[in-house]
């Protein structure tokens, strides 16, 4: 039998088992992949409501669990609030309080405060959390909270961060390019509930405020940020989200994560959806108000997710403690909905459930009145910076020794796979779809393609050179073809590294290469989609790399495989490597230097267990080869393996074509 009929052969009769079964199921988009990934999410979210036993037993980790995916575990230091004053407004039956306090050292939050102009004793407390307008000088921001100061209530209007007189940034990866905010573990939903717990502290301190009895409500925006707050602290009794209610699967679906910015959504490790934050409130009071004509939450999605929180409610005899108001409206408040919401803090923290029948005024107080650093603000306001200030990152040890390296090590692998690569398996052997043989050159290299299916639904293919007369089995070096590669033809094209026999190569077109490409139209909202799924765009294309890897294992053609990556795809290969100690060794050519770098590719929470330097010394002892040169930062992974006595592990080689397999 001929070389070309043996590979044939083998690859054939490894594969001819799931052939059949794995051709007749359709290949999806990355979108229609997604969609269905979004569903997964939101139908498994609270499907049955928590037995009350298992709702106490878990409490306490699902409330940790929810600040991890919003970057606040461990939360940050409680640090002096240095609360402040600026000025007070006298309007007859109500007073306006001008305030500022720091969150963090330097980080300045403005707010303004309505109370009863006579009141006796302590108050209930409402912190209002305002959408993405002007903040706390926007009517409908001064309106609300000043209802409740003009009946009975201490009420505290923040700004958010961007806006109004607060400073700092919320459109990190919607118009700022910020990619390296999902590897820090950042989410600014994360900086307004820490702002919001702070200004919760603040309430505390005050003498006309019953901590006992303080609630949250916002529209828009501030609704994302009560649903987060709510989940986050206990301190909060109530809590009233306005116009912010959806589920996963509606957002990505509708593709609605284009019309919002980063503090609408967590970093969703652990593919939570909304009834999964409505467990962690109960059985606290919770009103859902919503308008049925809002663009940007459905619903189809917010009724489903009021139907599975109000079984919980009822699961643990709290059914009167939920609710759901909606009205015919687009996004935004109505009568309607702001007089049951005036009458829900009413019930709960007044105990008056009397309905109620008056409605804000029309009045607008001037905005100059209401600004807190009277147009001034603090030039070295540190809430300009807190993406970098917020989230812990990983601690480095000083290693001395083996055994520190080694449980640093084994310690840093386990957190890779049980936070960043969750949702990557031990074992990613795809579906195999089909192999055929491409011919050859005069130079004797042959070539195929390999297709397969992930689990996700996408169908990609592998492209091999081999050379001809290689004995079996052949060292490979396999690598993921560029997003910006034209084509793949014969053996992956201009992606290929210049590796010459005897290894031969393959290209995995892991997602948005070759023919899962999917353009400017959708990219952009892909790379905001994924971190919805627990997922990132590169950390996908380290499981499809990861499958086709897996499955050339199963051709007696593949020896020992070694991995390829050169500028973006360098951090894939350094990824495919951790997760498979079965890869010899990494070539690596133009390694970006580190995560905090927004073009480099975003992995969820990476830098809080390691910057790129320090996750590539996880691999020793295994062999890592630089192409051309090496980066200064990479001094640190050579360090590491010179302490473990093995520099020679560590090589740099002018050109691809140069390296030879260990």
């Amino acid at each position: 039998m001929s070389r070309n009929r043996s590979l044939q052969a083998v690859c054939l009769g490894c594969c001819c088992g799931l052939l059949s079964l794995a051709s007749n199921s359709p290949a999806e988009t990355i979108y229609e992949s997604a969609c269905r990934e979004a569903q997964h999410v939101s139908r498994a979210s609270l499907a049955e409501p928590l037995p009350p036993a298992q709702w106490t037993a878990t409490l306490a980790r699902r409330r940790e669990m929810w600040r991890e995916m919003i970057g606040l575990s461990p939360l940050p230091e409680r640090t002096p609030l240095q609360a402040t004053v600026t000025g007070v407004l006298e309007r007859g039956d109500y007073v306006v309080e001008k305030i500022h306090f720091q969150s963090v050292p330097g980080a300045y939050v403005i707010g303004n405060l309505y109370r009863p102009a006579q009141a006796a004793g302590r108050l209930p407390a409402v912190l209002y959390l305002c959408g993405h307008s002007k903040g706390k000088v926007n009517p409908p921001y001064q309106a609300n909270p000043r209802w409740f100061g003009q009946h009975g209530y201490v009420a505290l209007v923040l700004d958010p961060i961007q806006l109004g007189e607060s400073q700092g940034l919320h459109h990190g990866t919607y118009r700022e390019e910020r990619w390296d905010w999902p590897s820090r573990g950042y989410t600014p939903v994360g900086t307004e509930v820490w702002n919001a717990m702070r200004a919760l502290d603040y309430l505390e301190t005050r003498d006309d405020v019953d901590p006992e009895r303080m609630g949250v409500t916002g529209l828009s925006g501030g609704g994302v940020v009560s649903w987060c707050l709510g989940a986050a602290d206990e301190r909060v009794k109530v809590v009233v989200p306005v116009c912010q209610t959806g589920s996963t699967e509606h957002v990505v679906v509708d593709r609605a994560t284009d019309g919002h910015c980063d503090c609408a959504f967590w970093l969703n490790y652990y593919r939570w959806c909304w009834p999964d934050l409505g467990a962690l409130i109960a059985p606290r009071a919770l009103l859902i108000a919503s308008g049925t004509e809002d663009v940007l939450w459905r619903p189809y999605a917010f009724r489903d997710v009021a139907h599975r929180i109000r079984h919980q409610y009822a699961a643990l005899d709290a059914a009167s403690h939920f609710d759901l108001v909606e009205d015919l409206t687009p996004h935004g408040y109505t009568p309607k909905l702001r007089q049951a919401i005036f009458t829900w803090f009413n019930t709960h923290l007044k105990g008056d459930p009397a309905p109620v029948e008056d409605d804000v005024t029309d009045f607008v107080e001037p905005e100059e009145n209401l600004l807190v650093f009277d147009g001034k603000l603090p030039e070295d306001d540190q809430m300009r910076r807190i993406d970098t200030l917020l989230v812990k990152r990983a601690e480095l040890p000083e290693v001395t020794g083996a055994a520190p390296w080694h449980a640093y090590q084994e310690a840093a692998l386990a957190r890779l796979r049980e936070l960043t690569f969750r949702h990557i398996p031990r074992d990613c052997t795809p579906r195999p779809r089909d192999v055929r043989h491409d011919g050859g050159e005069r130079s004797g290299a042959r070539f195929a393609t390999y297709e397969f299916d992930t689990a996700d639904g996408l169908n990609l293919r592998i492209k091999t050179m081999r050379p001809q007369d290689a004995a079996w089995p052949i060292p490979t070096v396999a690598y993921a073809i560029q997003p910006e590669a034209r084509s793949t033809f014969a053996g992956g094209g201009s992606s290929r590294p210049g590796i010459g026999a005897p290894s031969a190569t393959a290209g995995v077109e892991v997602r948005n290469t070759g023919v899962t490409s999917v353009g400017p139209g959708y990219l952009w909202t892909l790379r905001r989609v994924y971190p919805l799924l627990g997922q990132t765009l590169p950390e996908r294309q380290v499981y499809d790399l990861l499958a086709g890897i897996a499955l050339l294992r199963r051709d007696a053609v593949t020896g020992p495989v070694a991995v390829f990556g050169q500028g973006y795809t360098a951090p894939l290969a350094v990824y495919a490597a951790l997760l498979d100690p079965e890869i010899r060794e990494v070539i690596l050519a133009d390694l970006p230097e580190s995560h905090e770098d927004p073009r480099t590719p975003e992995f969820l929470g990476v830098l809080r267990i390691g910057d790129l330097p320090h996750n590539l010394a996880l691999l020793y002892p295994r062999p890592i080869t630089f192409v051309g040169t090496m980066p200064a930062a990479y001094q640190w992974t050579r360090d590491v393996y010179e302490q473990r006595g093995a520099a020679d592990r560590i090589r740099v080689i002018p050109t691809a074509r140069q390296w030879q397999p260990r």
